[in-house]
């Protein structure tokens, strides 16, 4: 570091004068001294009359290819550059040089500072982890005790219990198969307890957990218990039915009364296709026509006969209303029968139409007659 505190210029002025203490003692031990070659070993003597640009030039060249070599650890990169540049590109490329070398420095500087912290904080945390691990194997080290102890428990208690332990998994399988028979057995009790308190949900689902057993055993042990349920079954299905055709249950309710049917294997297309003609039979006695000439004659008896404007008055919707309010229950009922309320929706929107279109038609063709009787 002292030695890059000196500046550049010291730099290349202790190096020349080495250059030119070593040549002079070269030349003198090789030829006499005069004052001639003293003055040209020097390289001081440019502004005299002996001055001898040769010589000067080769001392320069030389003194400049050491320092450049010197200064980018980079040997012989720049000696062709000496021997063809004259001293001005020299000087000039020695000034570049010394901006690379203190802007170098100043990168260098910036590094170090920039890192700094990041340093400090690497240190910090790897003494942190240092102080976490030796703690760590503490806790480790408790912890492989208290398993030791836990390891020897097991083994004690399983040695223990070595003798009696098939005894003990065979009693436990006998109990929990007397409670699948119990569960049997009191099976038609709990569905009349679950039809009582309109619980059809837990009636099928107690059934269908039931039915493995009863396909396997049915005809022999559980018989009669099969033989009951079915009957208690059959009458769980029939008020299912009569939810799901029943106009005052809501929508959610049916829908929840046919997943149920499903549930048990019961054909829910024979009650869809009920519905479906319950649906048309209900288009086919709805009359559009009589619903619109009772609104208008009810709007034409509220013009009191003074105005010459003919108008639709209000129509009852109450029957329409209801019917679309019966195809979206159906439809979320059965979510597969899409096509046929689509027909069912469109027929009904053409008769709405033609009926208006006639309704319309004979108050235009009275309001004329009247206008002419007037006249």
């Amino acid at each position: 570091m002292a030695v890059d505190d000196v500046p550049v210029d010291d730099k290349v002025k202790r190096t020349r004068d080495l250059l030119s203490s070593f040549y002079s003692q070269e030349s003198s031990q090789t030829s006499a001294p005069t004052n001639a070659t003293s003055r040209f070993a020097t390289l001081d003597t440019i502004n005299t009359t002996s001055f001898d640009a040769d010589q000067y030039m080769n001392l320069l060249n030389l003194s400049n290819v050491l320092y450049i070599c010197l200064v980018t650890h980079k040997t012989g990169q720049w000696c062709p550059m000496v021997q063809k540049s004259n001293l001005e590109g020299l000087l000039q490329r020695h000034v570049e040089m010394a901006a690379e070398i203190k802007n170098l420095d100043t990168d260098l500087q910036m590094l170090v500072y920039e890192n700094y912290n990041k340093f400090i904080s690497a240190t910090d945390t790897i003494k942190r982890m240092k102080n976490n691990i030796v703690g760590m194997e503490v806790n480790m080290e408790q912890l492989l005790d208290k398993i030791m102890s836990v390891q020897s428990r097991s083994d004690g208690v399983n040695t223990s219990l070595f003798e009696k332990r098939e005894h003990i998994e065979k009693l436990h399988r006998t109990r929990n198969l007397l409670r699948k028979v119990q569960f049997i057995y009191d099976l038609p009790t709990t569905l009349q307890k679950c039809i009582k308190t309109e619980a059809y949900g837990d009636a099928v689902r107690f059934y269908t957990g039931a039915m493995p057993i009863f396909k396997a055993y049915g005809d022999s042990s559980f018989q009669d218990c099969k033989k009951a349920s079915e009957e208690v079954i059959s009458v769980i299905i029939n008020k299912l039915q009569d939810k799901v055709s029943s106009d005052s249950e809501s929508i959610q309710a049916r829908a929840e009364a046919v997943m149920l049917l499903k549930q048990l294997d019961f054909p829910v297309e024979n009650l869809k296709s009920k519905l479906l003609e319950k649906l048309e039979q209900f288009l086919v006695e709805l009359d559009l026509s009589k619903e619109m000439s009772t609104g208008t004659a009810d709007s034409s008896e509220s013009s009191n006969g003074g105005s010459q404007s003919v108008s639709v008055g209000p129509i009852s919707e109450v029957p329409t209303r209801e019917f679309v309010e019966v195809v979206h229950a159906y439809h979320v009922i059965f979510p597969d029968s899409e096509e046929q309320l689509v027909k069912l929706v469109r027929d009904l929107t053409t008769r709405h139409f033609e009926a208006a279109n006639q309704e319309i038609q004979n108050q235009i063709s009275s309001a004329k007659l009247s206008n002419r009787l007037r006249t």
